[in-house]
């Protein structure tokens, strides 16, 4: 075999062949053999670094410390209100005065990997003073309700939000009339199955992201606790006297309205909320018709946050508490 190698004679101008001797070949197949045996390491290398690469890839994205958390979204809500409320059950008058109340409501999705359901709850504490149109006698109010429910979500465009579901609440209230009358203290207690609704809009800024939020709740199913008019407690704690004392309710002798108009606006360290509330109301038993209407200016923080504990809920290594 001939490897066209040729020598060029610049005088004769003719060329001849080069015919290489043994020695030469022999250099020329080792140098051959040593170059692929050079190029089979750079690549068996290149594949080993390629590996090394996927694998460490794989190892850093099941770290713990880089795995998706669950944030509870915290509203803190105080509100200063007016109130007007009819109780027969004490007085046949509307007495009307102003109050305060608290909410604290937690929003939080149920699993990570999954942002269509999310579950909230909400506490509410509420007082009131009021007085009848002759201003000569006084009604004290003070009311818990706690929530708890699920909500699907509905993302219809970017920045525009729907949760509808359910939510189950207890509510309680105390009411007291400051003069000398044969029933002077009236109890409000009832459990309801809510329908939900809320609709939240994103209003992008140069600085900041504002949140518009409309939320709705009214009563569709459950039971409440009215007792007959002129039945006094003594009658019905100290002798069992609870006859026409617990009712089921639904839309035919219990309806009702809370709405909540609100805009979240952050700034530097905090997110504000200011709000409207209107909470209406109306329920009959015992052929009695209670009524309650609510309007409240509000005003109050949101936050994100993350609670660790247990065994199975362990902060992360890059996470201090002062428990270390």
């Amino acid at each position: 075999m001939h490897y066209g190698l040729y020598y060029f004679d610049s005088i004769k101008h003719h060329s001849a062949p080069y015919q290489p001797n043994k020695s030469e070949s022999k250099s020329f197949r080792y140098f051959c053999k040593h170059k692929i045996l050079h190029h089979l390491f750079l690549m068996k290398k290149t594949i080993l670094v390629s590996c090394l690469l996927f694998v460490c890839t794989i190892l850093w994205s099941e770290n713990p410390n880089e795995k998706k958390y669950l944030l509870t979204t915290n509203l803190n809500t105080f509100g200063f209100s007016t109130i007007d409320m009819i109780d027969p059950y004490l007085s046949p008058t509307t007495y009307s005065g102003i109050g305060l109340n608290y909410t604290h409501e937690n929003r939080r999705f149920l699993k990570p990997e999954n942002t269509i359901f999310s579950m909230q709850d909400k506490l509410s504490f509420a007082s009131g003073l009021m007085l009848n149109p002759t201003g000569n006698s006084a009604l004290t109010y003070l009311g818990i309700n706690y929530g708890w429910g699920i909500n699907y979500h509905f993302r219809l465009e970017k920045g525009i939000r729907i949760l509808a579901g359910g939510l189950w609440d207890i509510d309680f209230g105390f009411k007291d009339m400051a003069r000398n009358v044969n029933n002077p203290v009236n109890v409000d207690l009832a459990t309801n199955l809510n329908l939900t609704g809320l609709l939240q809009y994103d209003i992008q800024t140069r600085r900041r992201t504002m949140k518009l939020e409309m939320a709705l709740q009214s009563p569709i199913l459950g039971c409440m606790y009215v007792p007959l008019g002129g039945a006094s407690y003594y009658d019905m704690f100290e002798l069992g006297s609870f006859t026409n004392a617990v009712h089921a309710s639904s839309l035919f002798n219990k309806r009702g309205l809370l709405q909540t108009y609100a805009i979240s606006i952050p700034f530097n360290q905090v997110v504000w909320r200011f709000g409207l509330r209107f909470n209406n109301l109306i329920y009959k038993a015992n052929n009695m018709v209670f009524t309650k209407n609510e309007y409240s200016l509000l005003i109050g923080t949101t936050f994100d946050a993350i609670h660790f504990g247990g065994r199975k809920k362990t902060a992360p290594q890059n996470f201090i508490s002062t428990n270390e």
